[in-house]
């Protein structure tokens, strides 16, 4: 490895460095502005951003002797894996820094640098136990997601992995294991309240079942987390009575995400029923066309969240959201996404006929956000007449709409206008006659 000799100071370097690899709203505390997204729908829109992160990163620490360790902490500060034989060679590198017997002498250990670890891994070969040597080696761990692919016989391997997640107890701020198998079985949910009970800074949990399933989340925990999303809510008949054991003194809890599973609402209802005078935000995934268990779920948010301001809705269409049936808490904030892409205009036009009701009928409202990307890109494109013509019938109203960045829709719509028109004059400059000094 050479060593490049430049006048530019280290810290110029660093500040550079981090620019190069910064990803957005994956390290804390940018991602609790993500907190709603936390499981699949955060995955699929950060995940190709942190791998192509790590392509840049692996190049930095490859430049020179010098670049290596400026580099190297920005490249174990969020730790991807998506192979299983990956986990071998990182776990040998990882624990030969921490004793001492790295390739780079006067090192100290790599693991030290780790803010992220994702784990995405569905091969029959994963090595659980050294997966938890490589979390035992990050002591300064903030935010945890694991992906594995596992049978339900090796599900017991992982408990391994979770005693080693309390090595991390400290720091943990994000947990998201929504993917794991076996997380009804009673063994592994008692496993999992033994590890939620030692992490005292934990702020977001996404688990696919309720771990405490009398519904009474404990007092040290309910006093840490903000934002709880369980695929499958299942709490125990008569488990708990509305209120019971909740001191609302301690509560920390604002935001809750939803699967609106038709078995889950009186589990929900009961749910809603201790913490929902808590919440400020809930988000409702809606993934069939049964619309009448979503207007249930619905009328449950409005009878047991007096204090909300911000809903999310992610729903297949927006067809039957129409003025006689949609009504809504008075919320400060809407969010909406379509689980499929809008492949014609009526579903344009259905979430246009949306707002306009809003517009009539919530004056609380100050923001409708679109939170979908690519939906977002394609009403800026294949449907921009109507979203244009859209947003000149909302001007004027109370609430902004917004794109799934934060920007103005209007102001987006305004650039692409702008940039049609160019490209259009351009093109004429080139084809068109010059006229200019013509015999």
């Amino acid at each position: 490895m050479t060593q490049l000799r430049t006048g530019v100071p280290p810290e110029v370097w660093d500040h550079i460095f981090d620019i190069a690899t910064h990803v957005p709203y994956t390290l804390t505390p940018e991602i609790f502005e993500k907190s709603a997204l936390i499981g699949i729908d955060y995955n699929k829109r950060y995940h190709p951003a942190l791998k192509a992160a790590l392509v840049t990163k692996r190049t930095l620490v490859l430049v020179c002797k010098q670049w290596w360790h400026l580099a190297i902490r920005y490249l174990y500060r969020a730790i991807f894996i998506d192979k299983a034989r990956h986990i071998l060679s990182l776990c040998t590198t990882l624990q030969n820094y921490a004793s001492g017997r790295g390739t780079v002498p006067g090192t100290g250990p790599l693991g030290w640098w780790a803010e992220r670890l994702d784990v995405e891994v569905h091969d029959a070969d994963t090595d659980e136990e050294r997966l938890a040597d490589i979390i035992m080696c990050l002591p300064n761990l903030e935010i945890a997601s694991l992906d594995i692919g596992l049978s339900l016989e090796e599900d017991l391997a992982l408990h391994s992995v979770r005693y080693a997640l309390r090595h991390t107890a400290s720091s943990l701020r994000v947990l998201d294991w929504s993917m794991w198998p076996r997380d009804s079985d009673p063994a592994t949910l008692l496993a999992e309240r033994c590890l939620l009970a030692e992490l005292p800074r934990l702020c977001i949990l996404r688990s696919r079942c309720m771990p405490w399933t009398d519904g009474l989340i404990p007092q040290n925990i309910l006093s840490s987390i903000t934002t709880l999303a369980v695929d499958r809510m299942r709490i125990t008949p008569g488990g708990a009575s509305s209120g019971s054991g909740v001191e609302k003194r301690r509560a920390s809890l604002r935001e809750v995400i939803i699967n609106t599973h038709r078995e889950d609402l009186e589990s929900w209802t009961v749910f809603m029923g201790l913490y929902g005078v808590f919440l400020h935000s809930v988000h409702l995934n809606h993934c069939d066309n049964y619309q009448n268990k979503f207007f249930r779920y619905l009328a449950m948010i409005k009878r047991s969240c007096p204090n909300i301001r911000r809903l999310t809705f992610s729903l297949i269409g927006f067809r039957n959201l129409t003025d006689d049936v949609l009504s809504l808490p008075p919320i400060e904030y809407l969010g909406l996404s379509m689980f499929k892409l809008f492949h014609n205009n009526m579903n344009s036009e259905a979430l246009f006929s949306v707002l306009v009701t809003l517009r009539d009928t919530l004056p609380s409202l100050r923001v409708v956000q679109l939170t979908e990307p690519l939906n977002v890109s394609r009403l800026l494109t294949r449907h921009y007449e109507i979203t244009s013509k859209a947003m000149e019938d909302l001007a004027g109203c109370a609430f902004r709409v917004e794109d799934d960045d934060g920007n103005l829709l209007f102001e987006r719509l305004q650039a692409i206008g702008v940039s049609q028109v160019f490209s259009y004059d351009q093109q004429n400059s080139l084809t068109s006659p010059n006229l200019t000094g013509a015999s």
